[in-house]
């Protein structure tokens, strides 16, 4: 039976000053702010063979969020 590892890649967007951040999360290890747009490390991290598994988006204001959830197989 596969067994699975989890990432999560937050985004946040001020809409006023024009700021946004990319996070990554990567099983084990501490949320690190990246370079690029959202495109950029999702596509990345899909070469790296990480699968989309959801995601999810809010905002209030001036501020939006997004979420998204990401499976790889983990090696036996």
């Amino acid at each position: 039976m596969p067994t699975w590892e989890y990432a999560s890649v937050i985004t946040a967007n001020d809409a006023e000053s024009e700021r946004a951040g990319v996070s990554v999360k990567l099983p084990g290890g501490a949320s690190e702010r990246q370079q690029g747009d959202t495109s950029t490390v999702l596509n990345q991290l899909g070469g790296e063979g990480w699968e989309l598994v959801s995601y999810h988006s809010s905002g209030a204001g001036t501020w939006g969020f997004e979420q998204f959830w990401l499976k790889r197989q983990k090696d036996s």
